[in-house]
């Protein structure tokens, strides 16, 4: 599923953002030629759209400084080998990697499975620590160690982090933590201007209205199928058929020869 990135293209060209892409349908030859216009050292173009299965493992993008999971998935190995695209031989800059995940959403459970196996493999494999060499005692002293920091991330989790947060977290230098900063009052400010704050989310009255129906019609359209499903209703009648052979050999060819066939 690529539609996300074309609904990504359609953000970045309303924006004015110049950017790359590469999906599975980019041929071949045409892969290096994206990557050298992308790590040119004068290059326009500072967004790489890359999909995950199609551009996981062969780049080299160590122009990039900052990796976005728009979209997670579920082996969590591939999102891992996107983003070793970034961190290649000549990376000069600390890489950053962000995912962005909705609340309550399908997200959630991919990321959980994902980080699940990402679990399994860490206990089972590496602290096996199949080496020939490893004491059994190293063994569960890693183990344990592992198991200590899942209690210390979950413990994280539950925390919401405020924006003075999320600055500390995302910024590499003083430099560009006052520069975020700076932009969180510039927001404050246009927000405060308006009249009327907008909320961060869409609203439910900037919904098409092809996606609203009342609670009523919902109901009405919901009772309906029920009633089809058990009356049957709708169905296409079915004409019956005799399949019995009630008729003698005799009696057949008399009927063939009297044409009387019904």
């Amino acid at each position: 599923m690529t539609t996300l990135m074309t609904i990504m293209e359609d953000y970045l060209t309303y924006r004015g953002y110049r950017y790359l892409r590469l999906d599975g349908t980019t041929k071949a030859e045409d892969r290096g030629q994206l990557l050298e216009m992308f790590n040119a050292k004068e290059s326009p173009y500072f967004i790489f759209l890359l999909s995950t299965r199609a551009g996981g493992l062969g780049l080299n993008l160590q122009a990039a400084d900052t990796v976005i999971i728009f979209d997670s998935d579920w082996n969590p190995h591939q999102d891992l080998q996107a983003q070793d695209r970034a961190h290649r031989i000549g990376q000069k800059n600390e890489v950053r990697v962000l995912r962005l995940v909705t609340v309550n959403s399908v997200e959630e459970r991919i990321l959980a499975a994902a980080k699940y196996k990402l679990n399994l493999d860490e206990k089972v494999i590496q602290a096996g620590m199949f080496d020939q060499k490893s004491t059994g005692s190293e063994r569960k002293q890693f183990l344990q160690a592992i198991l200590t920091q899942d209690e210390n991330d979950e413990e994280e989790e539950n925390e919401v982090p405020d924006d003075e947060t999320i600055n500390e977290m995302i910024a590499r230098n003083e430099e560009e933590l006052e520069l975020f900063q700076k932009m969180d009052i510039d927001r404050r400010r246009e927000e405060a201007r308006s009249v009327k704050r907008k909320p961060r989310l869409m609203e439910e009255d900037e919904l098409p209205k092809w996606l609203l129906k009342d609670d009523a019609e919902v109901e009405r359209l919901t009772n309906e199928e029920e009633e089809d499903k058990l009356f049957g209703r709708g169905n296409r009648q079915r004409k019956e058929i005799d399949y019995s052979d009630a008729l003698t050999d005799k009696e057949w060819l008399r009927a063939i020869e009297d044409g009387n066939l019904d």
